[in-house]
Parts: C-alpha cells; structure tokens; sequence
C-alpha cells in the first residue's frame, strides 16, 4: 500500500461519496472513511472502496472528526478530501518527492468549484486550499470551516501541488442552501463566543451572511474582520476584501465602498479586486474610471472568480456604453464575451 493516507468525513453522502472515491481508489493510498452518523447508504457504498470504515459521534465539532481519522490512518502523510471533491488531476510522483525532502510543509491543490448555470455544471470560481501534510506536525482547529494548524507554533509554509480537484458542494438547491449555511452560521456563532480575536472566523461569518443574501449583515462581520492587522498577501484576507467590497454593493452602500480607494495599493495586484473597483465606480456613475480599471483587469492573471479578467469586465463595460446610448460599442463588447448568458441576452435585446 503506498505510504499516503486519504481522510474523509462523511454523513448522509450516498449521492456523491462513490464519485470521490472511485477518483481517489486507482493511486493505491489508504482510504479512511470517518462517518458522523449517516442514515442513508454512505458507510455501505465507502465500504466498497475503503480500507477502514469508522463511526465518530458527532459533538458539533468538524476538527474533531477530521482529528479522528488522522488518528486513525496508518500512514503519517495525510491527504484529505471531500466527499463533494473528486480528484481531476494529481502528480504522484511529486506528493512522494514532497513527503521526502519538504517534510515540514503543507502541499495545497487547485479546487475547481462547480455550479449550475442554465441547467450545465459550469465552473465558477477557483480556489487554493491545504490538503497535504505529516500529521505529527499539524492538525486540525476551529468547529467548523476548520483550519490546519501546526502543533507545535511554527508558521505554515504551503507549496502548491500540480493537483486539482473539482468540488460540487456549492451546487445546491436554495433549499439545501439554505439549511447548509444556517448550519454554519450557528455553528459559527457558537465558536466566535469565546474565539473572539480571530479574524478568519469573522470572514466565515461574513461569508455565511453572505449566502444567506443577508449582505447588511455580512458587512458588520468583514468590516470587523479587517480590523486586525492583517497580511494583504494571504489568500483569505484578499478574499475578504473582494467580498466586503461585493456586499457593500449589494447592500446599496456603493458610495462607503468608494473608500476601498484607500487600500488600493496594497490589493493592485490582485485581479479581482481590480474588477471590483471597477463596478464600485460603476456603482458611483465615474464611468472614466470604471472603464479603466475593467481595462486593467483584462490584462491581469486569472482571478478567483470565474471571468474576472475576460468576460466580466467586457461585460460591464458594455453596460456603461449601453447607458450612455453608444450601441455599437455596447454590442462589440458583448460579442467578446463568448458564452456569457447575460451578454447573450443583451446582443439579442439589442438587435
């Protein structure tokens, strides 16, 4: 058996948990399937792919169960997943390099996360997250939207893998939506009761608050959020900027974003939070200066968010020369956007 273990915390995932594993079962890792309580057929359907099935009581505690499994692994290098993940791409080959000579690092991997648009599985935004590490140098905190935290006080230093994963936990009715993030949200609140000097947690809230379309709400808990002195580098605290920025908006509070001007130097490099200057100026009527920075954001790398640097700002600058009565333009805009639905909608309305 190779020398790696795959961890997953598992309840009620008959729909998805096969489509994980069978991603997961060709590399020969050690799969360890942790369940919280499954009601369904998830501990019959991991059976058929993994080398240990275990029952965790759950406590209201996502740590704990992903602590259990660490536990329970045979191997020390551990790589975690999700059942709503499914392995797209992996290098074997560089997890063994990794394991062997950058022993005191985490490898984090490209995470695709899907949504439903117009009835087609479309990619949305893409993200970074830790998922490989020794678990006698880190382990997991926080009750939920956990963290991997060293044990013994050193700073992560993460790598990024040529490993990709697609995740579908974001493909959800409004239903289920809806129950997910009230989830959270509870259980959020109860941990910001005593980890109050946590500025991770106030952006799990915000982005809770978010989902819920509660954008006043998720504003109070960004803005306290970036209250701390914080690393514009980390991929988190970019995030929570470009959400902040995102809720004002749709809370009618375009002229307080203006104020983002202010730390526009320190976030310049990051496209999508140039995209997002772009439409506060948009939301103010400085179409100059709007066109400029949507300008900008095409000539930068790709963003977080799906689009950032190609048909979302086409897109929106169409929609500034479609107010200003300058058709021609609005339309050469709109036919750069390839299949972008809205801009499809507004060549035909156009014609």
């Amino acid at each position: 058996m190779h020398p790696i273990s795959v961890c997953i915390i598992a309840k009620n995932e008959e729909s998805r948990i096969e489509r994980c594993l069978s991603s997961v079962k060709p590399y020969g890792f050690e799969i360890v399937v942790v369940d919280t309580g499954s009601t369904d057929r998830t501990k019959e359907i991991a059976a058929k792919y993994a080398d240990q099935v275990l029952d965790f009581t759950w406590c209201d505690d996502f740590s704990a169960a992903r602590n259990f499994s660490l536990q329970a692994a045979s191997n020390n290098w551990i790589f975690m997943i999700d059942c709503d993940e499914a392995i797209k791409e992996i290098d074997v080959e560089e997890l063994n390099y990794f394991r062997k000579h950058l022993s005191e690092n985490v490898g984090s991997v490209s995470r695709e996360n899907l949504v439903t648009e117009n009835g087609v599985l479309t990619l949305n935004n893409i993200d970074y997250t830790e998922r490989f590490f020794n678990k006698k140098l880190y382990h997991y905190t926080g009750i939920i939207h956990e963290q991997l935290t060293p044990i013994r006080g050193r700073d992560i230093s993460a790598l990024l893998l040529h490993t990709t994963l697609v995740h579908t936990g974001y493909d959800l009715t409004p239903e289920e939506r809806n129950a997910k993030y009230q989830r959270n949200f509870s259980l959020l609140l109860k941990q910001a009761e005593t980890d109050t000097e946590n500025p991770y947690l106030y952006y799990q809230l915000g982005k809770s608050c978010e989902i819920l379309e509660d954008y006043a709400r998720a504003c109070t808990y960004y803005d306290k959020g970036l209250e701390f002195d914080l690393d514009p580098e980390l991929a988190y605290v970019q995030a929570m900027v470009v959400s902040y920025g995102n809720a004002l908006l749709r809370s009618g509070q375009a002229e307080t974003a203006l104020g983002f001007e202010g730390i526009y130097d320190e976030f310049s490099s990051v496209t999508d939070f140039v995209y997002l200057m772009g439409n506060i100026y948009k939301d103010n009527g400085m179409y100059e200066k709007a066109l400029a920075q949507f300008q900008a954001a095409l000539q930068m790398p790709i963003g977080r968010q799906n689009g950032a640097n190609s048909f979302l700002p086409l897109y929106q600058s169409g929609q500034i020369f479609e107010s200003l009565h300058d058709t021609d333009t609005a339309r050469a805009l709109y036919e750069q956007c390839s299949d972008f639905a809205p801009a499809a909608r507004r060549l035909a309305a156009l014609k």
